[in-house]
């Protein structure tokens, strides 16, 4: 038991400094092409904060252990929103802007729409699974294409030479894939020897787990008055969760999910999505009664799967 739990620490903390070398790296070369914050924390932060659960949900399809994959995708979305955004704008002042975010909410609940009809039958399959990467391909072509810019945004940058760039992004993702199988392996016996149900150790300890890399940034971009970044990682990395992580992971191999979390799991992760609408159409900065609302609903979520 000692040598999992070991195991869960290392591997958190190989997964947070892993994608916080990716994302320096990331943004910096991002930075070098004049592309927008918010653009940056959709698709480059989202994307680098968003690699340990799709190395979390690769490895643990291929260690039988489909419900894990299922229960951190849903996890982490929800732990995006209500612990993510929740400790950010209780600590720091966060403005969304709307306007700005608006295609971004719409394309994430149509993904989660999508999400909860795939699982009906309890199989995301191969065909779904391609479904889901042809959805990633076609937000990436549209942030491409039609770029969403939030004014408020700082003109501060990160910026390093080329060559310290990949050098980031190349130790992050070493640093990723170890802290991934020292995180699942850890996990899925602690599940087993306690008898919990996976799907649960998913969306929680290992959702949590996944979800320190947005922590992290999204706070750090709070703190930085960077709130293009921090809520574009936040709405990004949940997009990335559905159709990039599902969608490698069911074409991998085809995953099973268990029914009964559209029961409960599943509509908390939509809640969630309108109540990012909600928030966003509020006077802003994000106010401290929204944000610790957010957080009690999420423990509350947790002490629920419990």
């Amino acid at each position: 038991m000692l040598i999992s739990i070991l195991s869960l620490i290392v591997g958190s903390l190989l997964l947070y400094f892993g994608a916080e070398w990716i994302i320096k790296g990331g943004v910096s070369i991002s930075n070098k092409f004049g592309i927008s914050k918010l653009v940056i924390g959709l698709t480059v932060v989202a994307f680098g904060t968003s690699l340990p659960e799709l190395l979390v949900s690769l490895i643990a399809v291929f260690e039988n252990s489909p419900s894990l994959a299922i229960g951190n995708v849903v996890g982490s979305n929800i732990a995006n929103v209500g612990l993510v955004l929740g400790v950010s704008a209780l600590i720091f002042p966060i403005s969304i802007n709307f306007a700005s975010i608006r295609r971004d909410l719409f394309i994430y609940l149509c993904s989660c729409a999508l999400f909860i009809v795939f699982v009906f039958d309890g199989r995301i399959s191969r065909f779904e699974g391609a479904f889901f990467f042809i959805g990633l391909l076609f937000y990436l072509i549209v942030c491409i294409k039609n770029p969403t810019n939030d004014k408020s945004e700082d003109e501060n940058k990160l910026e390093f030479s080329v060559l310290k760039s990949m050098m980031y992004v190349f130790a992050g993702i070493f640093a990723l894939s170890f802290g991934a199988d020292f995180f699942v392996d850890g996990a899925i016996y602690v599940a087993r020897y306690f008898g919990i149900s996976e799907v649960v150790i998913g969306m929680s300890i290992v959702a949590l787990g996944t979800s320190l890399p947005e922590l992290a940034t999204s706070a750090l971009a709070a703190f930085k008055k960077q709130s293009s970044i921090s809520v574009g990682n936040i709405v990004g990395s949940n997009i990335f969760n559905i159709l990039s992580i599902l969608g490698i992971t069911s074409l991998v191999r085809p995953i099973d999910s268990p029914t009964d979390i559209l029961n409960f799991e599943m509509p908390v992760m939509v809640i969630y999505g309108f109540a990012l609408i909600m928030i966003a159409k509020l006077p802003q900065p994000v106010h401290r009664i929204s944000s610790a609302l957010l957080l009690l609903s999420y423990f509350l979520f947790i002490y629920l799967l419990f």
